[in-house]
């Protein structure tokens, strides 16, 4: 079977911050396949922007991308001008992804669709929702 792409969208990265879980470490434990993560240029853009803010957010997003080159090697970075929750939804359905995301409305569009998707849980840890 071939590797399935777990997509990461751009609010999936500020948990560290926020919560203190090591989002890899748990994806790790959750997803029992063969997988490799993606993200799309526009999430990288998006911290970009955020990490200009003062305070939690700011740091928040540094650490992001502190976290993101820091797994590099296990990201793969797909160029796309399309919104962020845009593309996840097309390539999700395209590929089968599963997403990691927040995102109330979009974990929502994605279960309607069939996708999986994995979500904060009690502040405390990583699940499939």
């Amino acid at each position: 079977m071939p590797p399935r792409a777990v997509i990461i969208d751009t609010n999936f990265f500020l948990i560290p911050y926020q919560f203190r879980i090591d989002i890899f470490t748990e994806l790790e434990y959750l997803i029992d396949m063969n997988h490799y993560f993606v993200i799309t240029s526009k999430t990288l853009r998006e911290l970009g922007k955020i990490v200009e803010n003062a305070g939690k957010k700011g740091a928040g997003a540094r650490l992001a991308l502190k976290i993101i080159d820091a797994n590099r090697n296990r990201i793969e970075v797909i160029e796309s001008n399309k919104p962020v929750d845009t593309w996840i939804e097309d390539y999700s359905e395209k590929t089968g992804a599963i997403v990691c995301t927040n995102d109330i409305r979009l974990k929502k569009k994605l279960k309607d669709n069939g996708i999986k998707v994995i979500s904060l849980r009690g502040k405390t840890k990583l699940g499939y929702v």
